[in-house]
Formats: structure tokens, C-alpha cells, sequence
């Protein structure tokens, strides 16, 4: 059975039984979008991570030995942080942030103990002991301050900035929503006159999650009433309007209503699938409308039967094409890492694969039922598009030439913008800079050395002389490597000050004692003076640890940099400690940095593969290699093209602007398919390759310009978002179907008029 004999099969099921179908279809959709109302929302970054990865494990790990390792810090900035009032005020701040239960511990110099050498050894005191009176014990104070390193750490330089750094007691199994919730009440009760600036990783994560959020329930409604209007202008008909639009609806009910009968939480990457199916899911049923309308006007004669079996025919095969170009681009991110994405992958596919269903299925079903509209039978109708299609067919044939040479040049030109393409994901970027969340980010940063924690877990005899200096060898290394590691902290720093305090404060003594006995005395009279839950942070058993974990703090969140960090620290524990006990990196951060380079690596390899599967699909139908490659050549070019204006326009590569390729290859190669597919028609039916050219424009022309510009139309919804990587990805989604619409419209009828290509007449 060849694809022809399908054709005819489908055609004869539809005309037959049409009624059947409208019926099955609203059943189904009533059964499916039933469960719509069970679907529940899942809006925490756990449920995006690979559970099984190595630093994911290494992560749960800390959680059972240590109290977790993501932070958060709080900043307070006045111009009299050090007033009697100012500091009850704050005293009673720090009480309320270490009462959320998310919290297991909170640094200030409120709690900070700082070493003093004595005459028997040394003592801990509290940093803060009393608030200066006078502008002598200001100064004094200010001095003990210095001299116990809070400077800069929880005190900025100017004294003006005071910070609290929380430690958060799970880096998984906690509500990033209500946590954030908790920290912003608390904040808003104690600000004024005070300026309060929060900032934390998992803090950005919840707001960008809410952010995309609140988007959807913006620009979906958007974006259908951008769609509605598209059809309307092209089809000025409500039978155009509203078959490729009821297509959409079903397939959106179908594909979270198979969510909902299948008990799938919808993550927050899953907010884009309505935006993403509206924009596409209707060009199945453009296409087949818009042959109907054609047929109908160049043949008034005929019966609707007639009329559809011809439209059937001439695109059924061509929008099989197309439809399974489109799922395998998007079953390509089988090769992601995140489930999440992976599943996002599967959903949108199975929501393709329904509204192509449907527009085969349910669109001819109605269409032999209802009346052709009376405006397409007027000698007028469409004439002006007609003619502005016609005019491109020979404007493009006739000068094939300089055409090809002049977008030849343009595309090279601007696809060697991928030597200056970044991959990198900066949180702080996915905001205004007028934002909250950005405001505080750089304040934090610019006064504490930023709010972002990487750790490594170092794991042995932790008070063996040996392994402390490893830890120190270690972080010297990745702070003079890396300037964006502002800060460390470990172990090996309290017992360096407790060496230097044991022997009268002397600075050249601040070292690691080579007795493993003299460590352990230090940190027995440490742990006389201070309290039980001192190093709870830094070691699983105070008397005999066998686990300790190294912080290092970071500027800002450079999925790039820590990447970077991550890879060179592995190498150099390879290096330097291949006979030593395990050093594993963990934290939030390091994780963010690891994924979005796999992510993107991932993407590209999918976006490679679908390249090749297209490429085989293509010159199967064809029967051609060059047929095939032609297939796919305003596509890839397209690609390449989009890539190296994203290096030209400082935009980086990261999960976001990732998913571009899947978009790009599974809807740009569709323009190809049918204008090749059309072309080789009018050429089977005798045309020379330059009528061929204009009548497959004049019939099939309206349908690729319509799909294209619905495609476009759809996704400029998310220029509305409030949510910079939304808008940024709309509009590098708008540009590269544009191109790829472009390639379609223009190089490949110049390409085909000067090629003139003997697999078109097979």
C-alpha cells in the first residue's frame, strides 16, 4: 500500500462516515479533558534534576551528614547600622529568620565568635559583646571587627551593609515557594527605615518558576486571539478560522488531559507546551484549508467530494511529511538531560501527532459537510496575495543568479557569528535590571562576594595533617584560578586561627600544626567556649569527623564558570590526590553549572541527529540524495544562521535558547517538504521548471506563507512576558522561522531554477 493508496483510503473514510468522526472526536476530548481538572502543577526545581546524576547524589549525601549546603543572605543597609535601636532591632531580626524551619543556622555578628589568645592558650568570645557608645568605642569596635575578618564577609567595607547568612537544611525536599513566602514576610515586617536585599539561588529559581507562571496565564490567551486574527486574514471565512483553531484546542485538552489520566505533575518548563502547539499545531489544517479554498475557486464546477478528494490528494503525503519531521525534531530531546525535558519532548510530539490526526481526520469531515464560502467563488478573491506570490515566483526564477550569490554572501557572513556564541546561564540575566531579585543580587555581590555556594565533600581522617593540607592546596588553587570565587571556607581556617591564638595571636603562626593530637586538643577547647552545634556546617562529628565540606562562594551564577571550575578541580584532584580519600563536589550551583553544559552538549548532538534522520527521510521520498538534501538545506542554513546572530548579538546558548533547534528543525523543514513535494507535482503534469515554479506558488504558495506566519504570529505571544529569556527566545523563534520561511519562498525556487533537478521529474 503506497502513500497515494492512503490518500484515497483517508478521503474515502471521511467522506463516508463524517459525522461518526465529529462524534468520536468530542468524545474523546470530553473523556481526556475530564482529567485536565486532576492535573497538578509541580513547580519545584527537584523535580527538573537527574536524580541519578553523580553531584545530585553527592548532594543528598551532605543532607544526611551535614545541615545541607545552599545559603541564603539577607543584606541590611543604613547609614547607622551600629545604634542602640538599630541593633535590638536586628537582634530581633536574626531571632525571627533562625525560627523558619528551613533554616538551620544563621551567621551574623550577632552569633559570630572570633579567637583571642590568653596566656594559657586561647578563648572564644562573641564578636558583638556591646553597642558603642561614644565615638571611642566606635573605633574600637571597628578595629576587633577588622581583626576578626568579618570585614567584607558579614560587615562591608563602608559599614553601611550588615549581612545574615542563613544555612538552608535540604538542598531537595523543601517548598521554594513557601520558603520564599516566609523569608519576604519577614523582611517586609522589618524594613523601613532599613533597606532589606534578599538574595539566593533557590530564591531565583522560585521567582523565575513563578514568573513563567504568571506568563502562561498571560500570553496563551494572547496567543490564541494573534492566531484567530491570522486566520481570519487569511481565510475570511469562519470555516478557516475555526477548524485549525478547534485543531489546537483539542490537541492542547488531549495532551495535558493524557497527563492528567496518567497522573504527571506539569513542571514549570511545561508552561510553554499551549504557547508551542497553538503556533504549530495548525499548520496541518492551513495547509488542507487553504488547497480546498484554491481548488474551489480555479474549479467551480466540481462537488465538495470532489474538491476534497483532489485537496487530500495533492497535500496528504506532503503534511505526513511534515507532521513526522516535526515529532522526530521533538522526540530529540529523548537526548536531554533533564526528565523534565525529556518528558516536555514526548508531550509535545503526542500533541503534533493528535493535531495531525485531527486535520486529516475531522477538518475533510466537516468540510463535506459544510458549504463553501461564498466569497472564495468571487473573481476578486485572494487576487492581490495571488499576485504578490506570483510576482516572488519570477522575481526569484528570473534572477536566480545574483539572488543565490547575494544571500550566499549574507549567510555566510552572519553564520560566522557562531565563533563568538557563548553557552552560559546567568540567572541574574532572566530579570530586568530593575527587578527586586537583580537589585539585591548586585548588592550582595558588589558588598559580600555574592550569595551563591559552591561545596566540595572531603571525605577521611578530616584532623589528619595531611588531608587539611590537601583542603588548603585545594582551595588556594581554585581561588587564584578563578576570580569568580570571591571567598573559602573550611575547617582548615578555624584550626590556622586557633594555631595563631594558641601561640599570642602571632599572624606567621597561622598555619596547619603537623601533630594530628595538637589539632584535636584545639578543637576540644573550642568546643568548650562555643556552642554544640559550632561545626555542624563543616563536620559530621566534632570529636573523630570522617566527612568535612569546603565553601566556596561565588561573585555571581556563571553556568560557564562553574563549569569550568568543576572540570578543573576534578582534574586537579586526579592530579594531586590520586592516592587520597574522595573530594566530590555538591551544592545547587555546581550542579546549575554542570547540567547546562551537558544540556546544551546534549542539544546540539539531538539537533545532529535529527539533521541526519530528516536527511534520510527526505531522500527516501525524493529517491534522491541531492532531493534530500535540498529538503534540508534552507533549514540547516537556517540553524547556522541563527546561531552566529546569537554570537553576534551577545546572546547565549543556554537551556532556553537550546530548545530553538528542535523548533527550528521540526517546523523550518516543513516549508521545504511541501514545495518540493508541489513543485515535482506540477512537473509530473507537464509545467517547464519555471511555470512549475509559479504554479506551485499560486496553489501551495498561500499555504506555506499562512503556516509560516501563523508560526510566527503564535510565538510573538512571548514578547508579552515579563520574563527576559521568554522574550528573547520568542524573538530568536520568530527570526529563525522567518528565515527558514525565507529559504522556503526564495533561495530554494532560485536554487531549483538553476539546478533544475532531474530527481523533480521521477
Amino acid at each position: 500500500m503506497n502513500l497515494r493508496t492512503i490518500s484515497n483510503w483517508l478521503f474515502n473514510l471521511d467522506a463516508r462516515y463524517p459525522r461518526t468522526i465529529i462524534a468520536v472526536v468530542f468524545f474523546i476530548t470530553v473523556v481526556l479533558g475530564w482529567k485536565i481538572f486532576n492535573l497538578e502543577m509541580d513547580p519545584s526545581f527537584k523535580s527538573m534534576l537527574p536524580r541519578n546524576h553523580p553531584i545530585v547524589e553527592t548532594m543528598e549525601k551532605v543532607d544526611e551528614l551535614f545541615s545541607g549546603s545552599d545559603i541564603i543572605i539577607i543584606a541590611v543597609e543604613s547609614d547607622s547600622l551600629f545604634n542602640e535601636r538599630s541593633i535590638e532591632k536586628l537582634s530581633s531580626f536574626q531571632d525571627s529568620l533562625e525560627s523558619i524551619p528551613l533554616i538551620s543556622r544563621v551567621t551574623s555578628i550577632f552569633t559570630q565568635k572570633h579567637i583571642l589568645p590568653t596566656k594559657d592558650g586561647f578563648k572564644i568570645e562573641p564578636l558583638l559583646t556591646s553597642v558603642p557608645n561614644d565615638s571611642t568605642e566606635y573605633i574600637l569596635f571597628l578595629e576587633q571587627l577588622n581583626r576578626a575578618g568579618v570585614i567584607n564577609n558579614l560587615i562591608s567595607s563602608d559599614y553601611k551593609k550588615m549581612c545574615f547568612i542563613g544555612q538552608i537544611n535540604s538542598s531537595f525536599e523543601y517548598d521554594e515557594f513557601e520558603f520564599r513566602k516566609n523569608i519576604y514576610d519577614l523582611v517586609d515586617d522589618f524594613s523601613d527605615p532599613e533597606d532589606f536585599f534578599v538574595s539566593s539561588l533557590p530564591i531565583t529559581q522560585a521567582t523565575i518558576i513563578d514568573n513563567m507562571q504568571r506568563d502562561m496565564r498571560v500570553f496563551t490567551p494572547i496567543a490564541i486571539g494573534l492566531g484567530i486574527f491570522l486566520l481570519m486574514l487569511s481565510f475570511r471565512s469562519w470555516t478557516g478560522v475555526f477548524l485549525p483553531f478547534f485543531v489546537v484546542v483539542c490537541s492542547i485538552i488531549w495532551t495535558f488531559g493524557i497527563m492528567g489520566w496518567l497522573n504527571m505533575s506539569m513542571a514549570f518548563i511545561g508552561t510553554l507546551i499551549p504557547v508551542m502547539l497553538i503556533a504549530i499545531a495548525n499548520n496541518y489544517g492551513i495547509h488542507i484549508i487553504s488547497h480546498y479554498f484554491e481548488y474551489s475557486k480555479s474549479d467551480t464546477l466540481s462537488t465538495r467530494g470532489q474538491i476534497l478528494r483532489k485537496t487530500i490528494r495533492k497535500v496528504g503525503v506532503p503534511i505526513l511529511l511534515a507532521g513526522l519531521t516535526t515529532i522526530i525534531s521533538f522526540l530529540s530531546l529523548f537526548t536531554h538531560a533533564l526528565p523534565r525535558a525529556r518528558e516536555m519532548g514526548l508531550l509535545i510530539s503526542f500533541g503534533i501527532l493528535v493535531s495531525f490526526v485531527l486535520s486529516i481526520f475531522l477538518i475533510p469531515s466537516v468540510l463535506v459537510l459544510v458549504s463553501r464560502p461564498h466569497y472564495i467563488m468571487k473573481d476578486k478573491s485572494m487576487t492581490l496575495i495571488n499576485s504578490f506570490l506570483v510576482g516572488m515566483a519570477k522575481f526569484f526564477s528570473e534572477n536566480r543568479i545574483p539572488v543565490l550569490i547575494s544571500f550566499t554572501i549574507l549567510g555566510i557572513w552572519i553564520s560566522l557569528g557562531i565563533k563568538d556564541l557563548k553557552v552560559d546561564t546567568n540567572p541574574d540575566n532572566y530579570f530586568p535590571e530593575t527587578s527586586k531579585l537583580r537589585i539585591a543580587n548586585t548588592k550582595i555581590g558588589e558588598a559580600f562576594g555574592g550569595s551563591t555556594q559552591m561545596s566540595i565533600l572531603v571525605e577521611g581522617d578530616i584532623f589528619d595533617p595531611k588531608i587539611l593540607n590537601n583542603i588548603e592546596l585545594l582551595t588556594s588553587h581554585i581561588k587564584d584560578r578563578f576570580e569568580i570565587v570571591t571567598k573559602t571556607y573550611s575547617i582548615v581556617d578555624v584550626i590556622k586561627k586557633m594555631n595563631s591564638g594558641f601561640n599570642g595571636g602571632d599572624p606567621f603562626l597561622e598555619i596547619i600544626p603537623d601533630d594530628r593530637e595538637l589539632i584535636s586538643q584545639y578543637m576540644f577547647l573550642y568546643s568548650l567556649s562555643a556552642e554544640g552545634d559550632e561545626f555542624d556546617l563543616i563536620l559530621d562529628d566534632v570529636e573523630e569527623p570522617e566527612n568535612t565540606q569546603i565553601f566556596l562562594r561565588l561573585k555571581e551564577v556563571q553556568t560557564s564558570a562553574i563549569a569550568d571550575i568543576v572540570e578543573d578541580t576534578k582534574q586537579f584532584i586526579a592530579a594531586n590526590f590520586y592516592d587520597s580519600p574522595p573530594i566530590e563536589l555538591s551544592g545547587a550551583a555546581t550542579l546549575m553549572g554542570v547540567l547546562s553544559r551537558l544540556i546544551v552538549r546534549g542539544q546540539l548532538v539531538s539537533l545532529f541527529c535529527s539533521l541526519i534522520i530528516i536527511l534520510v527521510i527526505m531522500t527516501f521520498v525524493f529517491k534522491s540524495f541531492l532531493g534530500g538534501v535540498l529538503s534540508t538545506l534552507p533549514m540547516a542554513v537556517s540553524v547556522a544562521m541563527m546561531f552566529g546572530l546569537m554570537g553576534y548579538l551577545d546572546i547565549p546558548l543556554n537551556m532556553t535558547t537550546s530548545m530553538l533547534t528542535c523548533i527550528l528543525v521540526g517546523v523550518g523543514v516543513d516549508y521545504t517538504v511541501h514545495f518540493l513535494w508541489h513543485l515535482r507535482d506540477h512537473i509530473r503534469s507537464g509545467d517547464g521548471i519555471d511555470d512549475a515554479i509559479v504554479n506551485t506558488f499560486k496553489i501551495s504558495g498561500k499555504g506555506i506563507l499562512f503556516n509560516g506566519l501563523s508560526v510566527i504570529i503564535g510565538f510573538s505571544s512571548l514578547l508579552f512576558s515579563v520574563f527576559v529569556p521568554v522574550q528573547i527566545f520568542g524573538i530568536l523563534v520568530m527570526s529563525s522561522i522567518t528565515f527558514c520561511l525565507f529559504g522556503a519562498l526564495a533561495i530554494l525556487p532560485a536554487l531549483m531554477s538553476l539546478l533544475n533537478p532531474k530527481f523533480l521529474y521521477k
